[in-house]
């Protein structure tokens, strides 16, 4: 039998060495030191400096322990931005920083060297906790170059720099200046596990069981409708700060009544007499008497433990919400009680040692954790006879976000800045912000809005020291030549100099000698990182920067220390636009944690599946809200990946012998040159509004139906039609155009897959990387094609339909071997090349759309079905081709 004749050699099949197998993890690695050896990054510096800058301000990162997946979604999405407008020829110098001060790393420096604070001194403390800061740098760095970042790390910023340092206290001398520091006795947050004050940033709510107690004060001096020995209720979650009750505080406009119950009388709000009856599981009461608010501010009582005669007075704070009506009062433990407690003169009473045991002043209760204290305080009561009910109940309560543990309200000195005085001026430096949703710049606003202070010291050693000096009768001494001279010591020798010198040292001659002390405290971290806009100059470029992006938790953390330090510094906001994502959940939308066994490492994703793939994973997330991540996303991700670099090869291949010169086009050709023109322009719109998710799906899209319908039918003619064809030109000038959009598109996004592509891209005049092409422009939108051409793919549809069901009942086995009569009126669709655009064997027009098998040929070349009279027998091929074949 005579073999089939073989035609492969006439076929001008694709040819490209670009690789179908990513090798992304190898590939990266190559092309992050090529980038680094080709200087890629200072090159286009370089390049752009002349051109506008755009700035994109690196919040800093805290240097402790390795980076989480939360801190890749952060770099990834600050990268696409920077490498996008770098390509459109913005100077965008990108320094990444990190916050090197606080508690976490003095912590963690002591429980790696297994050791206390109280083992070092504290400049030993100070040199130790430095270096294992700068090593987490190193660290973390590192572990970021992972991410394929468009820096060379050359420059970079940490809150330990001396010059950062003598910044900051610039700041803090000009805010002392203007008469926004000040030192106050007040409650603030006060975490006995970190013995240290907290900002509110640095609160965490979580469930936690308290003790409700409801006890009776017995009156000592009554009024016309209230006896001595009856008993004012109150209700309390905390028993401890009962040692320190001063006061009951009342709301003279609310009604109360004398309730009588086991044979003694409480004063109660009227609205509560109910729910307390319940608790107090009183089996019957009586209401004695009904009496107005104002008449119990006229009553004295004797204090439960302390047993001194303490006063009634006026509380804006009561509510009819729950308890009793009546709130005891311990001014040094309350803010409410605090700002009452001062109005009415009560007594401040502090029983609380920093480490959270009680002193000498809580009496039998002396030397016992607070905590510890509400069972011995309520056993208390209940001997003296006041304790009138006893529940547990679960709430919210608030916890120390780095030790996990209850804290308190405590007063303690402190040094503030007041807002107050700036408030006007950062409501204005707001509504100039540029935000790209309503509720960031609304939520900002109000966590601004209901802060009147600031408070930035924190009894600690590691951070920068809040340099005042104390005069021998205590008082600070406030003296800009005083601030000046420590301030150059620093930028000099660094802040370890305040505890290297004695205050003499540090001081100016004529201050010396004098009995003058230096403050211990440090500054709050986000005083640090808040001044970053100020010490932070990216290639010399000045704040306020173009963006600030962060996790959605920097509203209360650096977005609003940046703001209030850069109003105060400057009188403007330190950023023109604000971005925020939200926080990497699991699959299921949970919470990460290494006790679920659900954390996914970053470092494990790109040493595995690449960068590219991490990055593409964040850039198609919502990431305005939280996002979630597991191995079925990574693997979904994946699987848009290899669609992506699939259509690549395909369209590579199918160019290798085109010369890139422009070529006219018709039909099919200039709708899909249409479409490209109007996927680019939504693609830089998109980007303009860091819509990274809508890029992957109109990209993704598009491939999708690119490769679905046009690459299938253009297939016949890059394969088999001559190699100079104009049509075929006119196909591998749309593959061109599509892949320099397509390329330039994802280049921020997947940079070393789009290098790889530019490699085997074979344009005359390339860059030395693709990352120095530009940008993708916009269009004017077009649409004037897409409606010509709807009637067409509105009949496709149709027809395909009939061709599937013919397959379906096997009347035959493939589309090319269709005849299909078309019921039309269209003069349009009828001058089309309807065969070749519906890929069957041959088109008629008739009284109704319908598919039947042609009685044909196959064509061994191209494999399309012919009949008799426009195929050749002996050669069994099709007329086209075998024009083809004999040029």
């Amino acid at each position: 039998m005579e073999d089939k004749k073989d035609y492969k050699n006439t076929l001008l099949m694709p040819q490209t060495e670009f690789s179908m197998k990513a090798n992304l993890a190898e590939k990266e690695v190559y092309y992050n030191q090529k980038w680094l050896d080709d200087k890629v990054y200072q090159e286009l510096l370089k390049r752009n400096k002349d051109n506008q800058s755009f700035i994109l301000h690196d919040g800093p990162p805290y240097a402790n322990g390795n980076i989480h997946v939360g801190h890749a979604l952060n770099k990834i999405l600050k990268d696409i931005i920077v490498r996008f407008r770098t390509m459109q020829g913005f100077y965008s110098p990108f320094v990444p920083g990190w916050d090197t001060h606080g508690l976490p790393i003095e912590h963690k420096m002591l429980s790696e060297a297994k050791k206390n604070a109280r083992d070092f001194s504290a400049l030993e403390l100070r040199k130790k906790a430095a270096e294992y800061a700068l090593g987490q740098v190193e660290k973390q760095k590192a572990q970021f170059k992972k991410l394929s970042l468009l820096t060379d790390f050359s420059e970079i910023y940490v809150t330990l720099d001396k010059r950062f340092e003598a910044k900051q206290l610039r700041l803090f001398q000009k805010m002392v200046h203007d008469g926004l520091i000040y030192k106050d006795l007040k409650p603030i947050y006060w975490s006995p596990s970190s013995q240290s004050a907290l900002a509110e940033a640095e609160v965490e709510y979580a469930d936690h069981i308290s003790p409700s107690l409801y006890v009776g004060f017995e009156i000592t001096k009554g009024s016309e409708n209230i006896s001595k020995g009856d008993y004012l209720l109150i209700w309390t979650t905390t028993p401890w700060t009962l040692i320190a009750n001063s006061g009951v505080a009342i709301n003279a406009s609310f009604d109360y009544q004398i309730v009588k119950a086991n044979d003694k009388k409480y004063v109660i709000a009227k609205e509560l007499v109910e729910k307390v009856a319940e608790v107090a599981k009183w089996e019957s009461f009586e209401i004695v008497k009904d009496i107005k608010g104002k008449e119990i501010l006229e009553v004295s009582y004797l204090s439960p433990i302390t047993e001194k005669e303490s006063p009634v007075v006026e509380g804006h704070h009561v509510t009819l919400e729950n308890g009793t009506g009546l709130v005891h009062m311990a001014p040094l433990f309350g803010e409410d009680d605090f700002m009452i407690g001062n109005k009415y003169g009560l007594d401040k009473i502090m029983h609380v040692e920093d480490d959270g045991t009680l002193n000498e002043k809580a009496k039998q209760f002396a030397g016992v954790f607070y905590d510890d204290a509400n069972p011995l305080v309520g056993k208390y009561l209940e001997e003296k006879g006041l304790l009138v009910g006893f529940k547990k109940i679960k709430h919210s309560y608030p916890h120390d976000w780095r030790t996990h543990l209850p804290i308190m309200y405590r007063a303690t000195p402190q040094w503030f800045v007041s807002l107050k005085p700036i408030k006007e001026e950062i409501k204005k430096s707001l509504e100039e912000i540029t935000t790209y949703n309503d509720w960031s710049k609304k939520r900002l606003s109000l966590m601004l809005e209901n802060r009147e202070t600031w408070c930035i010291s924190r009894q600690r050693t590691w951070g920068v020291p809040i340099i005042i000096f104390y005069d021998k009768n205590k008082q600070p001494v406030i003296d800009d030549e005083i601030f000046d001279y420590v301030i150059n010591l620093i930028e000099e020798n660094g802040s370890d100099i305040w505890y290297e010198k004695s205050a003499d040292e540090l001081l100016p001659e004529k201050f010396r000698g004098q009995g003058f002390y230096k403050e211990t405290d440090i500054m709050d971290v986000w005083f640090d990182s808040g001044s970053t806009s100020i010490s932070v100059k990216p290639g010399d470029t000045e704040a306020p920067f173009d963006l600030y992006l962060e996790g959605s938790d920097q509203y209360r953390g650096w977005f609003n220390s940046s703001l209030i330090n850069s109003v105060a510094w400057r009188k403007q906001s330190p950023f023109k636009a604000l971005l925020s994502h939200g926080f990497v959940l699991d699959g299921k939308g949970q919470k990460m944690s290494k006790s679920k066994g659900n954390t996914v490492d970053p470092l494990d994703v790109v040493a595995k599946h690449g960068a590219d793939i991490l990055r593409l994973w964040a850039a198609n997330s919502e990431y305005t809200a939280d996002v979630t991540i597991d191995d079925k996303i990574i693997n979904q991700t994946i699987e848009i990946y290899r669609k992506i670099r699939n259509t690549f090869k395909f369209m590579l291949g199918a160019i290798s012998d085109y010369d890139y010169k422009e070529v006219k086009l018709d039909s099919i050709h200039a709708l899909m040159y249409e479409r490209l023109n109007n996927l680019e322009t939504k693609i830089l719109n998109n980007y303009e509004q860091y819509h990274f998710v809508n890029v992957i799906k109109d990209i993704n899209n598009f491939i999708i139906d690119f490769s679905s319908y046009y690459i299938s039918i253009t297939k016949d003619i890059l394969y088999l039609e001559k190699e100079n064809d104009n049509e075929r030109r006119q196909v591998q000038y749309v593959f061109s155009k599509t892949i320099l959009v397509l390329l330039k598109a994802l280049a921020p996004i997947i940079p070393t897959t789009a290098e790889d592509i530019y490699e085997f891209f074979n344009l005359t005049n390339k860059e030395k990387s693709v990352h120095m092409l530009e940008f993708i422009k916009g269009h004017d939108y077009s649409d004037v094609l897409e409606n010509q051409w709807a009637e067409f793919f509105t009949l496709k549809e149709e027809i395909y339909r009939l061709i599937e069901e013919k397959i379906k009942d096997q009347t035959m086995k493939r589309q090319n071997e269709a005849h299909v009569t078309i019921k039309t009126e269209s003069e349009w669709l009828k001058s089309l090349p309807l065969t070749k655009l519906l890929m069957v064997a041959k088109v008629s027009f008739g009284d109704e759309n319908k598919v039947e098998k042609l009685d044909s040929k196959k064509c061994l070349r191209c494999w399309n079905h012919f009949e008799s009279d426009n195929f050749d027998d002996d050669l069994e091929i099709c007329l086209r081709c075998k024009e083809v074949i004999n040029g």
